[in-house]
């Protein structure tokens, strides 16, 4: 099944719009497609089985957009169905990338996309909104791949730039509660669980943009001493380039404290590496136009924008900062 899923999503990277054609009898092989993508994000099928799924429904994103537009509803319920049934972190990871990739093709009217993700039930939840961004806030630091972390970081700060009310009533997972000094063994974590504060989902996501700044002028740093050589990849963006808007951050942000995988660093460290090309995942997703995005200089528009044109909600936001994202924060503003 896996390397069923992975051929299919090779036949829509190559085969494109015409693919469609192939079934003869209009509609036919779109049918087909989506009743693969409905077997796949079955919720009783074991994780390991749809474990390539977000590759494949990705593809259909990426290559007939027209044709899924009607079907997203649908889709997204799907979804966020084998999210909650799912004991494999990739696999979730990876139908998050498909999500962020939703809210890049709803723009400008993201507005939209959230009222969608409202309209759609979550068992457990109140809505798929809550669900979704519950899960997505806690495994941003564990997205892996230079193209997946371009598309869910930027499509994080499109959700906040909508100023959607409905975002702040969201709460999700913010930082542990220390509840005990001493070691902690197993059979006293099997009886006190950690335990978490919560706080609002825009707080959340501001926090997840500096922790995103921080890694990434930490692997500049590690693989390059030289600051002189870093300015490349750190050219101020001139005015008019920007395409994020002046008002994109507006709440308050505390420190991430998830650790973001190995995995996840070894990936930030790629986002630099404009020849890293051979795999299977960019031979699939070489051809979007998401790929252009610098996301150094896209963390830096949200940073200099909020810095420029509202001093005192910056300096807010910053004290809920570690000293680590702060750091990197000022780095930015001083180039």
């Amino acid at each position: 099944m896996q390397n069923a899923t992975e051929c299919l999503a090779a036949f829509i990277s190559g085969g494109r719009q015409e693919l469609l054609v192939w079934g003869g009898e209009q509609g036919q092989t779109l049918k087909m497609l989506l009743d693969a993508a409905s077997r796949l994000l079955d919720p009783a099928l074991e994780s390991s089985v749809s474990l390539f799924v977000g590759s494949f429904v990705l593809q259909l994103i990426l290559q007939i957009p027209l044709h899924l537009s009607p079907h997203i509803p649908d889709l997204i319920a799907a979804i966020m169905r084998r999210m909650q049934t799912s004991s494999i972190a990739g696999l979730k990871s990876s139908l998050i990338v498909i999500i962020a990739r939703l809210v890049h093709m709803s723009a400008p009217n993201v507005d939209g996309f959230i009222n969608l993700l409202l309209s759609i039930p979550a068992q457990g939840y109140d809505n798929s909104l809550v669900y979704i961004m519950s899960e997505w806030s806690q495994l941003q630091g564990e997205i892996q791949g230079a193209y997946q972390i371009k598309v869910t970081t930027t499509a994080l700060a499109l959700l906040i730039s909508t100023r959607h009310p409905e975002l702040s009533k969201v709460e999700v997972q913010g930082h542990l509660i220390k509840t005990s000094a001493g070691i902690t063994t197993r059979s006293k974590a099997r009886v006190t669980p950690d335990q978490w504060t919560k706080i609002p989902l825009p707080v959340k996501i501001f926090s997840l943009l500096a922790d995103t700044l921080t890694e990434i002028q930490e692997q500049i740093g590690a693989g390059d001493d030289d600051d002189s050589e870093e300015d490349n990849d750190w050219e101020e963006v001139q005015n008019g380039d920007a395409s994020i808007s002046d008002d994109i951050i507006h709440s308050a942000s505390v420190p991430s404290m998830t650790n973001p995988s190995v995995e996840h660093l070894n990936a930030m460290a790629k986002v630099f590496d404009e020849d890293d090309d051979d795999s299977y995942d960019d031979d699939l997703t070489k051809n979007d136009p998401l790929n252009e995005v610098k996301l150094a200089d896209f963390l830096t528009n949200i940073f200099a924008n909020l810095w420029e044109n509202n001093r005192p909600i910056f300096e807010y936001l910053c004290q809920g900062l570690s000293d680590s994202q702060r750091s990197a924060v000022e780095k930015v503003l001083r180039r």
